[in-house]
Parts: structure tokens; sequence; C-alpha cells
């Protein structure tokens, strides 16, 4: 049995280049472009998770201002992500058989002037195995 959140991690770090950041906890510093994974909610039932995921999108200019086009094409590049990995894997091990994109929002945190934030949540449907 794998980690939802590696699954996640598995799917999206192809999609981007290597620089960028993908993890479940914000590092300190925050590096200019980062990607952060978590799960809020779901049920985990016998056969099938139907994990909802967050999944927020930070950058920063070289001049360590907030940079909200490359944080939205970051939010776009992780939904295509997301949404073709049923068709592919398995991811960290996992089958995936299934994504359902919720909201995207331009969501500036408060703490980091410095980034600008687009986010967005999905349901992802792992097979238990």
């Amino acid at each position: 049995m794998g980690s939802i959140i590696s699954a996640a991690k598995a799917i999206l770090t192809p999609a981007y280049p290597s620089p960028v950041k993908i993890a479940n906890q914000t590092p300190n510093p925050l590096p200019a472009r980062l990607i952060r994974l978590s799960r809020v909610g779901g049920p985990r039932e016998w056969a099938l998770d139907r994990a909802t995921l967050l999944v927020e999108c930070f950058a920063s200019t070289a001049a360590k201002a907030p940079d909200g086009q490359q944080a939205e094409q970051d939010v776009y590049t992780a939904v295509d992500a997301l949404r073709a990995a049923a068709s592919g894997g398995p991811w960290a091990g996992m089958h995936v058989t299934g994504w359902l994109q919720n909201n995207i929002a331009d969501f500036p945190d408060p703490d980091l002037t410095t980034h600008a934030r687009w986010q967005f949540t999905g349901t992802l449907f792992v097979l238990n195995t």
C-alpha cells in the first residue's frame, strides 16, 4: 500500500523542470517555485481511495516579488498532469483510476509576501491493492 501524496508527487514531478520543488511541507527558506501537496479529505473505502487533494503553487521572481503568471501556469500544468494520470502509471506503486478537478483560485498567502499562490482542489481516485 502506497501513499496518496507519494503518488501525486510521482505524477507531478515529470511535468515540471528540476528546480521546481514538489513537497507536502513548506521548506525554509521557500524556493522560488514550490508545489505543495496536502490531503484534505475524501473517503478511503475497501477497494477505492477517493482522496481530496489541495495543490498549492507558489512562485516568486528573482527579485523576490510575487510571480502570479508563473504560479497560474504551474496550476494549469498540475491540473493537466493529474487529469492524464489515469492513462499511465503505476504512480509510486499505486494505480490511479481517475481525477475530478474542483476549483482553481488565485489565493495569496498573507504570510508570504514574496510569493504568489494559486491553488486548486480535486479528487484523486486510487485503487487499494
